[in-house]
């Protein structure tokens, strides 16, 4: 909203039934503000070709329909579009048109089978996943004429399936005026903190991992506080089993307190792509963080120097444990972590960037960027009434000729190693 003094901007969000009515938490500055519920819907998806996350209400037919609208509503220099999930909603891009891709999905599908244990069956459903998510996402794609990525690997990602693609990377940013360290800082409540939206399954394993795998390597005892919208049940068990050690805070108004009171910041991620707000926080704040290479992925930072990078449960035991028994060595981290942030992902900066990004786009021509569509829900629906076994063969084969397809371009487009990322 950085960009609201210069620009009219008009938001439509989709907004959950209880935060209906809380309209006054939105950022100052809009053109406009257009809400749409967010309402239970089961859509038409015989062959099982939409992703979890888009099956969640981002083919509600009420969202569509208020795009539509909005689009028709009045002329638009620019529009854009958050999030892939989006991608089932898009219209053929008839003005300039940009797709924020937060997170690859099909990106994630692999490590978190590996995190989860394997397994034969497992890796069938996440192949088919895989492809199927991977289809989606590339579909998305299809339907704007800009690309914006959180960070230098998710465009490299895309860019293995899109040589041509067009892709800026503007990452997550932090306001490091709300997010500062405390003058004096106060001693520590807790020893480590985790801050994480639990309807994101990386957060729950993250969770699982830090107390199964790692605590057990540490020579003391350890608290640990979490906190988050909606922690699961198996993660309220577990704490149950650590009474003490681990603290369940649920949801907060403000987790900067939280952040302040930690001894260190953990983001022990193992999957997932794009960056970790709760990474730039917890530097943003001065507090030293732990994370693994997935927490610190787009952020360019040196393990050592900004936070301590650690992969394994030794590793990242081991990190835990020089932070918690090297107060002044913790501090540092710290300082160094916080100088970091402010000098590369301060919130003004970032916007600076992004309308230069706006500038460029509408100073030239507009490549045509035709959205594909299929026309086959009939058939599709003859299918699925033959049973699961038929849909799922129907599925796969269909999704494996648009891979094949995709393949055989990729290939007449020549290499992509000329390719820099932004």
């Amino acid at each position: 909203m950085r960009l609201a003094p210069r620009h009219d901007i008009t938001l439509l969000y989709f907004v959950d039934p209880e935060d209906v009515g809380a309209e006054h938490e939105l950022p100052p500055g809009l053109a406009a503000a257009h809400g749409v519920p967010r309402l239970p819907w089961v859509p038409e998806d015989p062959l099982a070709l939409l992703p979890h996350t888009v099956r969640g209400g981002f083919c509600h037919p009420t969202l569509r329909a208020a795009v539509e609208a909005r689009l028709a509503s009045e002329r638009w220099d620019l529009v854009q579009f958050e999030y892939t999930e989006m991608g089932h909603l898009m219209p053929p891009p008839w003005v300039p048109t940009v797709l924020t891709v937060h997170q690859i999905g099909y990106a994630r599908l692999a490590p978190a089978w590996r995190a989860g244990g394997g397994g034969l069956r497992e890796g069938a459903v996440t192949l088919f996943r895989y492809v199927r998510d991977l289809d989606f996402e590339l579909r998305a794609l299809d339907r704007a004429h800009h690309v914006v990525t959180m960070s230098r690997e998710d465009a490299g990602r895309l860019r293995r399936f899109r040589p041509d693609l067009p892709v800026t990377v503007s990452p997550v940013g932090v306001d490091c005026s709300d997010f500062r360290p405390v003058d004096p800082p106060p001693k520590p409540e807790v020893d480590l903190v985790f801050v994480g939206n639990f309807a994101h399954p990386p957060n729950a394993d993250a969770v699982t991992f830090l107390v199964r795998d790692v605590l057990p390597r540490l020579d003391r005892p350890v608290g640990v506080r979490v906190v988050g919208h909606g922690i699961p049940s198996e993660l309220r068990a577990l704490a149950n089993h650590r009474p003490g050690a681990i603290e369940l805070a649920a949801s907060v108004p403000d987790v900067r307190p939280h952040l302040a009171a930690a001894a260190a910041v953990v983001a022990p991620v193992r999957f997932g792509t794009g960056m970790r707000g709760k990474v730039l926080e917890g530097l943003a704040m001065g507090r030293p963080v732990i994370t693994t290479s997935v927490g610190a992925e787009g952020l360019d930072a040196q393990s050592g120097r900004e936070l301590l990078v650690a992969d394994d449960a030794a590793a990242f035991a081991a990190a835990i444990a020089k932070v918690l028994g090297d107060p002044a060595y913790a501090a540092g981290l710290g300082r160094v972590g916080r100088a970091f942030v402010e000098e590369r992902f301060d919130w003004n900066r970032i916007a600076l960037a992004h309308e230069e990004m706006y500038e460029a786009l509408l100073s030239r021509p507009l490549p045509p960027r035709p959205a594909r569509g299929d026309g086959m829900l009939p058939a599709a629906c003859r299918i699925a009434a033959l049973g699961r076994a038929p849909a799922l063969a129907a599925s796969a084969t269909l999704l494996g000729l648009r891979a094949l397809r995709r393949h055989l371009a990729t290939r007449r487009a020549g290499p992509m190693d000329t390719w820099r990322p932004p």
